[in-house]
C-alpha cells in the first residue's frame, strides 16, 4: 500500500473516528480504502495498523489488547505499537522472530476530539492538522457522526454549495431567497474562505452565510453568528464518505442548554435535511467523481471550483516530487514517532 491509492490527496491528515469511541477494545475501521486497526496502549496513546496479522492474514481488530501490544486472535501473536512481533506462542518465549512478521503502522495523533491519520511517507515534519481557531474556542458543541454513500470529493464540494438550499430544501426552509449576492471566494494557501448572501429580487439583504475549508476535508460553516458547525470528512472507499459534524448553538449561553440545543441542531440536519432531502439528489450525480473538465461552472460555484483547482495543484505538486524522488516516495505507509 502506498500513499497514492485512491482518490484522495496523500500527504494529508484525514479524521478517522471521534477519540471517545476508542476504548478498551481495539477498533475496526476501514478508511482511506484501508482496513484500518485502531488500539490504545496502556498509557492511552492511540495505535493505527492494517487490520491484518501477517502470520496467516486474520483481522487484528477482533483480538485484544495485552498491555502495549494487540493479540491477534487466532494463534496468539503479539505485536507493539512499532509494528513489531514479540511473541509467537505457538515457537515460545524467545523464538526468533522471522523476517516479515511485522505490521506497518501509520501515523496517527489525536486532537479536537477525533483521532487523525496521516495518510502519507513517514517524515520528521509533519504539517499542523487543519482546524478552525474560533471552534476550539467555542463551548456548548454537539457532535456525531455517520456513514455517507457519496464519493468523498462530490462530498467536500457540495460544502461549498448553498444555493442549492431553496430548492432541496425548500419545503422546511420556504422564503429563502434563490440569487447568490454578493458572492466572494479566497484563497489563502491551502485555505479557503468563501462569503455571500442569498437574496430575493429587489431585496437589500439576504441571509448570509460564511463557508471556509481547510484542505484536505475540514470545512465551517456560520449561517448566523449563532449557529456555527464544523465538518470533518474521511473517505471510506471511493464510493463511501466517514463525515463527522459538530454544531455550536449560542442562543441560550447556558452551557448544559448550549449542548443540548447543539445536539439537537445536528439531529434534525441529519435526519431532515442531509439523508431524506440532501443524499436523494446527490446520489444521482455523474460522474461520481467530479471533473473540473465535465461539470459546467458559474459564479455561484466559485467555492466548489476553487476546491477543485486547489485539489489539483497539490496532486501535481505531489506527483512533481514522486518523480524528482522515486525511491522515497513508493514505500509503505510508515508511523512517525
Amino acid at each position: 500500500m502506498t500513499a497514492t491509492n485512491g482518490s484522495w490527496l496523500p500527504e494529508q491528515w484525514y479524521p478517522i473516528i471521534e477519540s471517545r469511541r476508542l476504548r478498551g477494545k481495539p477498533l475496526a475501521l476501514q478508511r482511506l480504502g484501508a482496513r484500518i486497526a485502531l488500539w490504545r496502549d496502556s498509557h492511552g496513546r492511540a495505535v493505527a495498523m492494517p487490520d491484518r496479522c501477517p502470520h496467516r492474514g486474520v483481522a487484528l481488530s477482533r483480538g485484544a489488547v495485552r498491555g502495549d501490544r494487540i493479540e491477534c486472535p487466532y494463534h496468539g501473536f503479539q505485536f507493539d505499537a512499532t509494528g513489531r512481533c514479540q511473541l509467537m506462542p505457538c515457537e515460545g518465549e524467545g523464538a526468533k522472530i522471522p523476517a516479515g512478521m511485522e505490521v506497518a503502522p501509520y501515523t496517527v495523533r489525536e486532537k479536537h476530539g477525533l483521532a487523525w491519520l496521516y495518510w502519507g511517507e513517514a517524515r520528521e515534519n509533519l504539517p499542523e492538522i487543519p482546524w478552525f481557531d474560533e471552534i476550539t474556542d467555542r463551548r456548548g458543541g454537539g457532535g456525531a457522526s455517520k456513514s455517507w454513500p457519496i464519493n468523498f470529493v462530490r462530498t467536500v464540494e457540495s460544502n461549498f454549495d448553498l444555493h442549492h438550499t431553496p430548492f432541496v430544501h425548500g419545503s422546511v426552509m420556504p422564503g429563502l431567497g434563490k440569487r447568490v449576492d454578493p458572492y466572494d471566494v479566497e484563497v489563502h494557501g491551502s485555505h479557503i474562505v468563501t462569503r455571500g448572501e442569498l437574496r430575493k429580487p429587489g431585496a437589500a439583504s439576504g441571509m448570509a452565510f460564511r463557508m471556509e475549508f481547510k484542505m484536505p476535508s475540514v470545512s465551517l460553516l456560520e449561517l448566523t453568528k449563532k449557529v456555527v458547525f464544523v465538518v470533518a470528512d474521511c473517505p471510506i472507499d471511493e464510493h463511501n464518505t466517514w463525515r463527522y459534524a459538530r454544531y455550536y448553538v449560542d442562543y441560550l449561553p447556558i452551557p448544559g442548554i448550549q449542548n443540548l440545543l447543539s445536539w439537537l441542531f445536528m439531529q434534525i440536519d441529519w435526519v431532515v435535511f442531509q439523508f431524506p432531502q440532501d443524499l436523494k439528489v446527490m446520489e444521482t450525480q455523474q460522474p461520481k467523481l467530479p471533473d473540473l473538465h465535465v461539470d459546467r461552472f458559474v459564479r455561484a460555484d466559485g467555492g466548489t471550483a476553487a476546491y477543485l483547482k486547489l485539489r489539483r495543484k497539490l496532486w501535481s505538486e505531489f506527483e512533481q516530487q514522486r518523480a524528482a524522488a522515486p525511491e522515497e516516495a513508493t514505500g509503505p505507509l510508515r508511523q512517525v514517532s
